[in-house]
């Protein structure tokens, strides 16, 4: 960081003034207040004298910079403010050449553009930031440092299209070093290599960024490099055809391929919002900013002050400056009956939305955070992190690059991010006597509120103008037309006198005298559930579940709810699914303490887990019918588990229960109900496996082989250890999972169990496959021959002809063909005899795989099309689109082109059809490539036209 008058240099003096004048610069004319100023350049590590030091170091820099003109430092409303114009500084004369560069690429000047992007890049001497001490300093120049490399990708991408192949290889090649993991680097490197006449680098350059993903994230190339491997395999002459990519957006691919989702998860806006007027204008005239980052805090911790409805009645005026969507996320910070959410689970949810293939996320939170931000870059979107209780629990959540506006709920300052991020803070009072005055009005009507002047007045002090209390109490008085205000007033101050005791705060102690006052109205059977709300542990709760929870029949605890969402205890947020307000939940605990006996409490808990465990076992035998089923005990009196009509119901159960089955088994881990923890695990398998929730699999089965170590029966370890171990494999942890396998066979062993065993090899078999090399197939083959000398020895037909047919898919992965044909004919014969369809159509496609990889490609044909027959009796669907690929490839060997694209094209569309992504994308490249040596493009990818 330098700064001149004229062409001599200005001293800038010691490293933490310069850092005070890197704030004032990156602020750009926004006030710093001196508090900033100090948390950024010390941090936690202030000394006593900062404040003080501050104002010597402004003092100096005043001296240095001078005091009139463009570089004065100004005094504003308490704190400071560097004065610029537009050509004083190289990161504002930066930040507009960039923009006047992607706008002239947007309206296909890719000339105009190539030239505004080396003009704003020659700015760039080194790092930003370099040498300046302080954790602002070091968090701002990350973020430039990030905004310069975003820079370079869409310089070099407007020149790979305006044709300057050469030159873009050689700056890429540099890059691509520099920045390993990059993969638009890495795609548009192959693009120039293979644009320069160098196609044999450019596959090179694919297959080492293909190595370098798996070892250091566990992951394969995302679609874009994939689809470019595939290009320039077929040497598409459209490559180079820079026409199509010339107006292109800075993130797209040289591709296109499915059309990512425009996420829309904001709550519903608040209906009854009033006030705030001049906080809703001071977030309108943030979002103008580049980059801004909102920090919505309530003072003092109070909960109820309306920072939540303040954000997403904000979000909802202001969605049509967002195009490229909305994230929303609650982080459960002040929680009281959940821990705050993890940021990596945030996370995992934000790429879920924004259309990342479950196969496609990283196994490391940083890999993860790094391909959130590569998502977000270019984006205009709105992300509202609510409820966050920490710093911590925010950062990996934010951008990376400017663009996207950042609205974070938090009882707390979050000083931190103010000092680190530039975060602007927007603090909530409690509404003033005007604004409260008007919410009740709005909500009663101005003839009520006129005839009563005198009780609305004593009711807004008795809600303490928290706007929590004053729409419940707006809400009981709704109810009551015809009641005077007057009697709310008494029974609200009786029941404040009452709860004095209870007071943790001026504040809390109105509010909960206007809980109070609405439970004490509530007929027995409400009162019971919402006090028994404050014992279950997860946010939300559906009709059934709170019927196990309080051990009433459906019916009453239906009109308990809705007695309770009509006195505005709880929220219906979706139809026959209800949540609560933190601060009404601790209240229903405080009233669970006072009223129900430990034993009571307990009691209602393991009724509600125990209806988690008994519908969720339910619902996966609906999921799996062939699984072999685990005993449970009987239901316990008083709880009914929801019965699954059919294997849709089942996944939507799942789904909507899913962050409450995974706090159920945490509250029977913390119970020590060690049965029910590894019971929950079993059943949540299969849709883990459907749904891609990779990282809740190597939770639920790692917490079910820790409770399995305290049941008597070796074989919940066993399969703790396998199922543990196929999810470690599935999220690339290949070296865990192996550990795993080794140690549940091992148990096997010690026990005699010859199943056990079996199992335990098929498992192993599984996981060296995921490997793909080799020597880890070697391996495969290895387990899978064991598995079937066992199944041999159990004498277990249908068991041995899978092993079998899994030995032979092995040895044909090794090229071995004859021998793999004997072993599944072997199997087909078995499973013809036992009249195993399933395995039986399993067998045919194997052997359609190995007469199409040794030349018979006509006998491919039959076998494939007599296992597609089968799984069409049985209606197996996930496994028809995996044949129906196989097959377009023998038609493709033998030239039938029209048979390949028609089998292809039933393929793709089930494909999407089953969210499996990466299939879809490999079927697309084949159906495109068919098309363009036909000369034509398949129909089918095609996107329709509008209108």
């Amino acid at each position: 960081m330098r700064a001149f008058r004229g062409d001599a240099e200005v001293g800038l003096g010691s490293p933490q003034q310069r850092a005070v004048l890197a704030m004032l610069l990156v602020h750009a004319g926004a006030q710093v207040t001196p508090e900033d100023l100090v948390d950024g350049v010390w941090g936690e590590k202030a000394p006593e004298t900062a404040s003080h030091v501050i104002r010597v170091y402004i003092h100096r820099l005043r001296q240095a910079l001078g005091r009139e003109g463009p570089g004065r430092i100004d005094s504003v409303g308490g704190g400071y403010a560097l004065d610029l114009d537009a050509h004083s500084c190289d990161l504002t004369r930066f930040t507009r050449l960039l923009d006047h560069a992607r706008q002239a690429r947007s309206v296909g000047d890719p000339a105009g553009a190539a030239d505004l992007y080396t003009e704003a890049l020659r700015l760039w001497t080194g790092p930003a930031l370099a040498g300046v001490p302080g954790p602002y300093a070091s968090a701002q120049g990350h973020r430039l440092n990030e905004l310069r490399l975003s820079a370079q990708e869409e310089h070099l991408t407007t020149v790979v299209d305006l044709g300057h192949y050469d030159h873009a290889a050689t700056e890429l090649s540099t890059l691509t070093q520099a920045h390993p993991l990059r993969e638009r680097l890495r795609e548009l490197h192959m693009l120039a290599l293979y644009g320069a006449g160098r196609q044999a680098e450019a596959l090179t350059a694919f297959n080492n960024t293909r190595l370098l993903l798996r070892e250091e994230l566990g992951v394969d190339p995302g679609p874009g490099l994939r689809t470019m491997h595939e290009r320039i395999l077929a040497m598409d002459p459209a490559l180079l055809d820079p026409a199509p990519r010339s107006a292109a957006p800075p993130a797209a691919t040289a591709a296109a391929g499915p059309v990512a989702p425009i996420p829309a998860q904001l709550p519903a806006d608040v209906p009854h919002f009033t006030g705030r007027t001049r906080h809703l204008e001071t977030l309108t005239a943030l979002a103008g900013q580049a980059e801004t980052t909102v920090v919505v805090s309530a003072i003092g911790g109070t909960a109820g002050i309306g920072k939540t409805a303040l954000a997403i009645h904000w979000a909802h005026q202001h969605a049509a400056q967002f195009p490229d969507g909305a994230l929303y996320v609650n982080l459960r910070g002040f929680d009281p009956a959940a821990s705050p959410l993890p940021p990596d689970t945030a996370l995992r949810g934000f790429l879920d939305a924004l259309g990342t293939p479950a196969t496609r996320i990283p196994t490391g939170p940083e890999a993860q955070q790094g391909l959130y931000r590569s998502l977000l870059t270019g984006k205009r979107m709105l992300i509202v992190l609510d409820n966050a209780r920490d710093t911590d629990q925010v950062k990996p959540l934010l951008p990376g690059t400017p663009g996207c506006l950042v609205l974070i709920t938090s009882r707390n300052q979050l000083t931190t991010l103010i000092a680190l991020n530039g975060a602007h803070t927007l603090t909530l009072d409690l509404l003033t006597p005007e604004e409260a005055h008007h919410l009740l009005t709005h909500r009663l009507g101005t003839p009520r509120i006129e005839a009563e002047p005198d009780a609305t007045q004593e009711l807004i002090e008795l809600c303490a103008r928290l706007p929590l209390a004053l729409n419940i109490t707006a809400a009981r008085a709704a109810l009551q037309p015809k009641r005077p205000l007057a009697a709310f007033v008494d029974e609200l101050r009786d029941a404040h006198r009452q709860l004095d005791a209870l007071s943790i705060g001026e504040a809390t102690a109105n509010v909960r005298a206007v809980f109070s006052w609405s439970y004490r109205t509530l007929a027995p059977a409400a009162a019971r559930v919402f006090r028994l709300l404050g014992v279950h542990p997860a946010p939300d709760i559906s009709l059934r579940a709170a019927a196990g929870l309080s051990g009433f029949d459906p019916d009453t605890t239906r009109h308990a709810l809705d007695e309770l969402a009509r006195a505005h205890l709880i929220i219906e947020h979706s139809p026959g699914r209800y949540t609560l307000h933190d601060l009404l939940r601790a209240y229903a605990a405080e009233q669970a303490a006072a009223h129900e006996d430990d034993a009571e409490r307990q009691a209602a808990l393991r009724r509600v887990v125990d209806f988690y465990a008994h519908t969720a076992y339910a619902a996966e035998l609906v999921l799996a019918p062939l699984r072999d089923s685990i005993p449970l005990d009987p239901p316990i009196p008083g709880m009914h588990p929801q019965l699954m009509p059919d294997a849709s119901a089942a996944l939507a159960w799942f789904d909507a229960e899913n962050p409450n089955l995974l706090a159920a088994q945490q509250a029977a881990v913390g119970n020590a109900w060690h049965r029910i923890v590894w019971q929950l695990a079993w059943s949540l398998s299969t849709v883990q496996i459907r749904r891609g929730h990779r990282h809740d699999q190597v939770a639920v089965w790692q917490a079910a082989l820790d409770a399995a170590t305290h049941l008597p029966e070796p074989g919940a370890r066993i399969l703790a250890h396998r199922r543990l171990g196929i999810a470690l494999a599935d999220l690339g942890r290949h070296k865990e999972a192996i550990g795993h396998g080794r140690q549940a066979l091992d148990l096997a062993e010690e026990h005699h169990g010859l199943g056990e065993q079996a199992a335990a090899h098929h498992m192993l078999a599984w996981i060296w496959e995921q490997r793909g090399d080799r020597q880890a197939l070697e391996h495969a083959l290895e387990h899978a021959e064991h598995t079937l000398d066992l199944r041999r020895a159990l004498g277990e037909p249908a068991r041995e002809a899978q092993a079998l047919n899994e030995t032979g898919w092995f040895l044909a992965q090794l090229g071995d063909f004859d021998t793999a044909r004997t072993h599944c004919e072997a199997a087909l014969a078995i499973q013809r005899r036992i009249r195993d369809p399933a395995g039986e159509a399993d067998t045919l496609d194997s052997l359609g795989y190995i007469a199409d990889h040794s030349g018979h490609h006509q006998q491919a044909i039959d076998y494939y099309q007599l296992a597609l027959a089968v799984y069409a009796e049985l209606g197996h669907l996930f496994q028809t689109a995996d044949t129906l690929d196989n097959l377009g490839h023998a038609h493709a060997a033998l030239a039938e082109n029209e048979q390949a694209e028609t089998v292809w094209r039933k393929a793709l569309e089930l494909y999407r059809q089953q969210g499996r992504d990466q299939a879809a994308d490999r079927v697309r490249i084949q159906l495109d490539a068919r098309g363009r040596l036909a000369g034509r493009k398949p129909p089918s990818t095609e996107l329709p036209r509008e209108g």
